[in-house]
């Protein structure tokens, strides 16, 4: 009776292991870093800011990577990275770069320019949702199909990395003490333009490169050249994260045309 007992206990479907919780976990501690990027923002921390939404695109990529290992999917936890995704990539870089350009410009002129920055701002958490919204309808074998080889414009954690790149930018520029000039209504027209791109990008149908399902086969001759790869990465990005960061957007920004141009080429 003890043995059945304990059978019926393993089966109850009421139960849920800590292992398939996992994901979920994640997915929170994802959202807490962009929470905590807003709270950054506010006491004018750029650099903080920007690591927390980082950070938050790094949990991000490892709730799905480790719902499928443990495979604990769940419909459950694709809403939850859903609106969490909407919160962290859509709402909240949206508020750091309209913040971020409301302290950088001072009052050297009026709201009114600064208004239609607010509207760029509300059209790319738009973009972000209505892209979000727009993956979950989509038929389970055709996301799978997608992720396999591209994504279908540029998703929300790329998107809200390219839009915060005016601040990295900026970072940079103080790190080699080399001034912008921010006291000008073309510098407030440019970050506009530059929000209004990104958020089309993320809802239009170019093809941007995927890793998700990228197989490497890798040579042992070439074993050893790929590690020291990956340790120069990680130490140069110790020692000068920001130039290391603003180098993979760029590169990232860069094979936007060029995946699509091979793709046109491969037929």
């Amino acid at each position: 009776m003890k043995a059945d007992s304990s059978k019926q206990n393993l089966g109850d479907p009421n139960r849920l292991s800590f292992i398939k919780l996992l994901p979920n976990i994640l997915t929170i501690i994802s959202l807490c870093c962009g929470m905590t990027a807003i709270k950054y923002a506010l006491e004018f921390h750029w650099g903080n800011a920007v690591m927390a939404i980082i950070f938050s695109a790094c949990f991000d990529a490892l709730d799905g990577a480790t719902a499928r290992l443990l495979k604990a999917t769940s419909r459950f936890g694709a809403e939850l990275d859903s609106l969490a995704d909407s919160v962290n990539f859509g709402i909240i870089p949206s508020l750091i770069i309209y913040i971020w350009l409301k302290e950088t410009t001072s009052s050297s002129f009026d709201s009114y320019y600064l208004g239609w920055t607010w509207v760029a701002c509300t059209l790319f958490t738009s973009c972000c949702i209505l892209r979000l919204a727009r993956f979950n309808i989509m038929d389970k074998s055709i996301n799978e199909n997608l992720a396999s080889d591209y994504f279908v414009g540029v998703p929300t954690p790329a998107g809200a990395g390219l839009l915060l790149l005016p601040i990295v930018a900026k970072l940079l520029g103080e790190r080699f003490a080399i001034e912008f000039i921010t006291e000008d209504i073309f510098f407030v027209i440019t970050i506009t333009i530059w929000i209004v791109i990104i958020s089309l990008l993320m809802i239009s149908n170019i093809a941007t490169i995927s890793f998700k399902k990228f197989r490497f086969k890798i040579h042992k001759k070439g074993a050893t050249l790929i590690l020291i790869s990956i340790m120069l990465l990680i130490t140069t990005l110790l020692k000068e994260f920001w130039i290391t960061i603003f180098a993979v957007q760029i590169l990232y920004l860069i094979t936007i045309p060029v995946f699509g141009i091979m793709r046109k080429i491969r037929g």
